[in-house]
């Protein structure tokens, strides 16, 4: 069963006079240190959508769970983003909001600039009709709309889509109002992320990653706000951008996952001008995630499922959700090595899943409307809630956390359905609890930060010393592919590896250095580790080598894959993708060789 959420989320108690009800969305929330104290406060999008009032919103900032800012908004956001324009110190983080085809930026909590993405070219037809019609009567002016009812209406200006819609007698003041105004198309922000440019430093400067509705994607630089990167999702004008999903960086290379209205998922490279359709589900898509660990892509839809897909399409598994899906939010947890998927369903149920696993799970009161993670104020691993009611809920994960699957909430077949295999505990090491002694190191570390560093260094310089000793002394006493045995004839042995995985064939070559002994009585032993590697035959036993006339045998070896995703095992590191050759005689305890022959990388058998 799945841990109790008691035993790893702490609850935060509010004070009567504390809560702040407020309507907002996941992508309208974000963490962010701008007063540059060190501590980091919670920015939140108020959007109000009152019958009886004109929508508005508002960014308000929290310390901790007291509102310390609020001002008002131009307009209604669709996403917010924390990120850093330069190295200088102190690091001041910049606020993003994206409001309609604009950006607006703020440093301080004060409007500091202003991004609005390039218009596109419009339609030669509707430039010609818009001549037309200021100079034209107004009886011509039906046939001349006409036409423009037979352009796709997703290819037309926001002003010949407003004129369409007008009544016939409303025309005529429209034109002449707007007859001087551009024509051109240009889109609204739908979707923004951040991408880093390095990935060396703590805090390095962000680039700005916008999806806009005429299926675009543009990339700012984080110092002049300049567009340095363009794309398209595809050809179609239907594909319009819902949801993104970004890894990588700029400076290396960067992948980018984009979810569209119709249900179809596109990826984009930096080296790319268009987009590649990965798949295309019958349903939207509500949630839609890029693990940076494995690089799967994780999604939800309307049909209450929960699946997991590789780069090239293929859907490794799928799992019935108990309810509508309404966000899902990455949790990366660094201590633990794992980065798990919470998903918030229709009713209250937060679940928390580990690849096909759910290993966690919490109920609130109400439908979870927005969620974050990160860290806030002086806590590391925060999880804060915003229900449709406007309430916020904050947990705080426990240093000891244990996650165990929950193998009865998990159906699979072929096509998406079977009972999974009972997995392990998903932590690492046991962490003791944040003591005082513990909270006095870490702020004695942060104040005497030059000190820790050089001690550091010092003990670092010292195992590359230990390590480069023992290299040179492995290096000395290393074996050797030639039999050093004087009493017998000289054997050179050489090894091939043919073939891509997951099934190689190893060769090996035994050849006679005498030139009047021949060399009888041999075998050749393989030994490999089982969890990687399968060999079918270990040992053969070999006839006579003549001198001057080399021996050729073949082995087959098997790469062991995951039943499930047809991967390599997680284990498989180039330190054990190996296997050790022995050449052995008969009536000698000794190998007269023994060499290690380094497996490629095998591909997955999809």
């Amino acid at each position: 069963m799945a841990t109790s959420s008691a035993s790893n989320w702490l609850h935060v108690d509010f004070e009567e006079d504390t809560p702040q009800l407020f309507s907002t969305l996941s992508s309208c929330m974000t963490l962010s240190d701008v007063q540059c104290d060190g501590y980091v406060r919670l920015l939140v999008a108020d959007i109000s959508l009152e019958d009886d009032e004109e929508p508005s919103a508002k960014l308000k900032v929290f310390r901790g769970l007291q509102l310390k800012h609020e001002q008002s908004l131009p307009g209604i956001p669709t996403a917010i983003e924390s990120l850093y324009t330069d190295e200088t110190e102190p690091k001041t983080p910049v606020i993003a909001v994206a409001i309609a085809d604009s950006v607006l930026f703020y440093r301080h909590l004060k409007p500091f600039f202003k991004y609005t993405i390039p218009a596109t070219d419009a339609e030669e037809l509707e430039l010609e009709v818009w001549r037309k019609l200021p100079v034209m009567k107004l009886e011509t002016h039906e046939g001349l709309l006409q036409l423009l009812k037979d352009v796709d209406h997703a290819k037309l200006s926001r002003k010949t889509q407003r004129l369409l819609q007008l009544a016939e007698e409303e025309r005529a003041s429209f034109i002449s109002t707007h007859k001087d105004s551009v024509v051109g198309r240009s889109g609204n922000i739908v979707a923004m992320c951040c991408l880093k440019r390095v990935s060396s430093n703590v805090s390095p400067p962000s680039h700005l990653v916008l999806a806009t509705d005429t299926g675009h994607i543009y990339v700012l630089e984080p110092q002049g706000f300049n567009l340095i990167y363009q794309s398209r999702v595809c050809n179609y004008e239907t594909a319009v951008p819902s949801l993104i999903s970004i890894h990588g960086t700029y400076e290396t290379d960067f992948c980018i996952v984009v979810g569209t209205r119709n249900g179809g998922v596109y990826l984009l490279r930096k080296s790319s001008s268009e987009g590649q359709e990965i798949f295309k589900l019958s349903t939207p898509l509500t949630g839609l995630l890029l693990l940076p660990i494995d690089q799967t892509i994780v999604i939800t839809t309307m049909e209450n499922h929960y699946m997991c897909c590789s780069k090239r399409g293929k859907q490794l598994y799928q799992l019935q959700l108990e309810a509508a899906p309404v966000c899902i939010l990455p949790l990366p947890l660094t201590h633990l090595g794992v980065t798990l998927v919470a998903v918030a369903l229709q009713g209250g149920k937060v679940g928390f899943y580990l690849n096909r696993y759910m290993v966690d799970e919490f109920v609130v009161p109400q439908t979870v409307a927005g969620m974050i993670y990160g860290r806030m104020g002086m806590e590391d691993h925060v999880l804060t809630l915003v229900t449709e009611s406007g309430d916020i809920i904050i947990k705080i994960l426990r240093r000891i956390t244990h996650f165990e699957p929950d193998t009865s909430a998990v159906s699979l077949t072929k096509k998406g359905f079977a009972v999974p295999q009972k997995i392990g505990d998903a932590s690492i090491l046991d962490k003791s609890k944040k003591s005082s002694i513990f909270v006095e190191q870490a702020a004695r570390e942060k104040q005497q930060a030059k000190s820790s560093y050089g001690s550091f260094q010092m003990e670092l310089w010292r195992l590359r010393h230990t390590a480069a000793r023992a290299t040179i002394d492995a290096i000395n006493s290393s074996e050797s592919t030639i039999s050093g045995d004087l009493t017998h004839a000289p054997v050179k042995l050489a090894a091939e590896v043919c073939g891509s995985g997951p099934a190689f064939r190893l060769y090996l070559t035994v050849q006679n250095l005498s030139t009047y002994k021949m060399a009888s009585n041999l075998a050749v032993l393989l030994h490999a580790d089982r969890r990687h590697y399968t060999i079918q035959q270990s040992v053969a036993r070999l006839p006579s080598v003549l001198p001057g006339i080399p021996l050729r045998v073949d082995f087959e070896v098997l790469a062991v894959l995951d039943a499930m995703d047809k991967l390599p095992p997680d284990t498989l590191t180039p330190d054990n993708s190996q296997i050790r050759v022995m050449l052995m005689k008969a009536g000698q305890a000794k190998p007269l060789i023994a060499a290690v022959v380094a497996m490629p990388q095998s591909e997955a058998a999809f």
